[in-house]
């Protein structure tokens, strides 16, 4: 049986790449390591919520002086697929963390049985709504706890770009 994503989830996921692309400027949080519980985890995997790292990672990327000056060196489709394929080639690396941190965010919003509630893809209208409700405190959790991370997989992938864009 194959796996189809609600809607609901879609737009969530959307929203939420938004809201942290959004709030990417303010202060980070400092996190302490902790357990994400298992219902969380299996929540963002599932439904695939944390894709949005190439996406954002992109439009973070693209605002940069680095971006500019790779785009004075090739021009810029050339700089737009050379930064988006260094970040494709690099989001495996930092994937299993941003996945960790965002479970961890939407952990502190719902509990175990809420999270597999939605997770089953038909929550019962209160848990949905909650779930719309919610969805700012979760970004700037994810915010919080993921900044740093999204500033090295940026910064490592400009990098790259940089050095492949220079002959």
């Amino acid at each position: 049986m194959g796996y189809r994503r609600s809607t609901a989830l879609t737009v969530m996921a959307v929203t939420l790449a938004v809201s942290c692309c959004l709030m990417f400027g303010m202060p980070p949080r400092v996190m302490a390591e902790e357990q994400v519980p298992d219902q969380a985890l299996v929540f963002v995997q599932d439904h695939h919520l944390g894709e949005s790292l190439g996406w954002l990672g992109y439009q973070v990327a693209s605002r940069t002086v680095t971006f500019a000056t790779i785009v004075q060196a090739v021009g810029r489709t050339q700089a737009q697929t050379l930064v988006q394929d260094q970040l494709q080639s690099l989001q495996p690396q930092y994937q299993s963390e941003w996945d960790r941190n965002l479970a961890a965010a939407y952990a502190q919003s719902f509990s175990s049985e809420e999270l597999q509630q939605l997770n089953t893809g038909e929550p019962a209208q209160p848990l949905a709504n909650k779930f719309r409700t919610k969805q700012r405190d979760v970004g700037m959790d994810m915010k919080g706890r993921s900044s740093e991370l999204l500033k090295v997989f940026v910064s490592t992938a400009l990098d790259s770009a940089l050095k492949k864009a220079k002959p």
